[in-house]
């Protein structure tokens, strides 16, 4: 028998090896977990709960930050410090974790023609209001918490 062939053979073995071990490893419950992660890139892939949103308004000069108590803590005007809280991955949120709790105000956002949007966040938690609506943002906590040990 010629040498291709059991190179043929070879390589289909393997194939069916991989084929068998990745439906193992997509069943696992790490992998869910990995799935159902906020932060996890591999969530956003393959379609979790969390979905981009842009809150801020078009052109947009500056951020404040704020403190709960409504002083301004910093003010961001680098582009990349601005797209970093701008473009955010937000999730659903309970009616009874909105009706709970109040919000301060947390950011603000304005544009060169002054229009100005505020984000409302419930303090110690990841939820947060823009425009009247609410949702979860673990990765804009940890977006702000890094702005703020800067």
């Amino acid at each position: 028998m010629k040498t291709s062939f059991f190179f043929k053979v070879a390589m289909m073995a393997i194939a069916f090896g991989v084929v068998v071990y990745s439906i193992k490893e997509l069943r696992s419950p790490d992998f869910e977990r990995k799935t159902m992660d906020p932060d996890s890139a591999l969530a956003v892939l393959i379609g979790s709960d969390y979905r981009p949103y842009a809150w801020c308004p078009k052109g947009t000069e500056k951020i404040d930050i704020y403190s709960d108590s409504g002083e301004v803590l910093k003010t961001l005007t680098a582009p990349a410090d601005i797209s970093a809280l701008c473009e955010i991955m937000m999730g659903a949120v309970s009616a009874t974790d909105i009706n709970e709790a109040k919000f301060v105000q947390r950011m603000g956002a304005t544009s060169s023609d002054k229009t100005s949007v505020i984000m409302e966040q419930i303090p110690g938690k990841a939820l947060f209001r823009v425009k009247g609506m609410s949702f979860s943002s673990p990765m804009l906590v940890k977006a702000l918490e890094r702005q703020q040990a800067q």
